[in-house]
């Protein structure tokens, strides 16, 4: 009996499975060669997310009529291990998020997240750095990406760039001079917004990242971690207590795409409501309905030690490997329609 094209299509993606379970036990051997326990996520949560952007899908039993979400992130619970003592973790968890699927973007994803207590962004940018050569020497030859849209050398470590001289380099200034909701349309507009009524600064920032800034970041040729983002991006990073109105976050880019969203983490269980509700604020006023709160998590932010962590999205970076789509290096690009 002939197969089914679907079928014969998933038989001949067998070579992308194999680099995907080889991929993973490099990524698992990595880590624990440094000292990190991996640890299980839950996959059925009463809270997903807080950010404005964050869309999580709800699922309800059969039986029971029960009702859950599923995890944008594993953050939550990640966190919560930090808060009661543990002081190296990582997950390869599954992920999702209610967005319309892409070249770069699945419904569906592996997130690795991974948490270091008593150590700042620094120590994050190392992680990165040696995971990047690590994997890289791996697929790639030399540890060198070379494509017909970028080439980056996996290898030989990670530059570190203000995000404000990005801005002045390739978004029209640095971004610490706009200092209103107008000044962030207005530079919007300049790059080509054709309307900005209603948009906030997060909107704006959005936009900016997209549209000016992360097109050149290929041309740098090498692994870039983007630090010192807007206090308005910073939904769980703390602030950075030398300069006003920037976060102690970054944003890992390496080949063109967008791997990993690191913080030095909030420790304030009374500011990290306050951000929750003035994003809830803003999820009403797009239309959205309001984020569940997790109580237990909110306990928990106020018990973190100093710590930082970090978010890498594994099968983008996989998919960077072997110049796939991440929905292939996923499931072979069966999905539910």
């Amino acid at each position: 009996m002939e197969k089914p094209p679907f079928l014969a299509d998933l038989a001949s993606r067998q070579p992308l499975f194999e680099a995907r379970a080889r991929f993973l036990h490099l990524v698992r051997e990595f880590f624990r060669s440094h000292g990190f326990l991996e640890v299980d996520a839950p996959l059925l949560v009463p809270a997903a997310g807080m950010e404005p952007h964050l869309d999580p899908f709800e699922v309800r039993g059969w039986a029971t009529g029960a009702q859950a979400l599923l995890p944008t992130s594993p953050e939550f619970y990640l966190k919560k291990l930090v808060a009661s003592g543990v002081e190296r973790c990582f997950a390869l968890a599954p992920a999702f998020r209610d967005e319309a699927p892409g070249r770069a973007h699945s419904p569906e994803f592996l997130m690795l997240e991974w948490y270091r207590t008593g150590a700042d962004l620094d120590a994050l940018v190392e992680d990165c750095a040696l995971l990047l050569e690590r994997v890289g020497r791996a697929f790639l030859p030399g540890g060198r990406l070379c494509t017909e849209d970028a080439r980056c050398d996996l290898s030989g470590g990670v530059r570190v760039m203000r995000l404000s001289e990005a801005f002045d380099r390739f978004g029209g200034g640095d971004w610490r001079r706009l200092s209103t909701p107008q000044a962030w349309r207005e530079r919007a507009r300049s790059f080509g917004a054709s309307s900005t009524e209603g948009w906030t600064e997060n909107d704006c920032f959005s936009f900016l990242m997209v549209s000016a800034v992360e097109p050149h970041l290929a041309s740098l040729e090498c692994p870039v971690a983007l630090v010192g983002y807007p206090a308005f991006q910073a939904a769980l990073a703390r602030l950075d207590p030398t300069e006003d109105g920037v976060s102690e976050r970054f944003e890992l880019y390496a080949g063109g795409a967008e791997l990993a969203n690191a913080y030095a983490e909030l420790t304030d269980a009374a500011e990290q409501r306050a951000r929750f509700e003035h994003y809830q604020t803003e999820r009403a006023a797009a239309g959205k309905p309001r984020h569940p709160e997790d109580p237990q998590f909110m306990e928990a932010v106020g018990h973190l030690p100093p710590c930082a962590g970090i978010a890498l999205g594994a099968d983008r970076l996989l998919a960077l490997l072997l110049g796939e789509p991440v929905s292939r290096v996923r499931h072979g690009s069966v999905r539910i329609e």
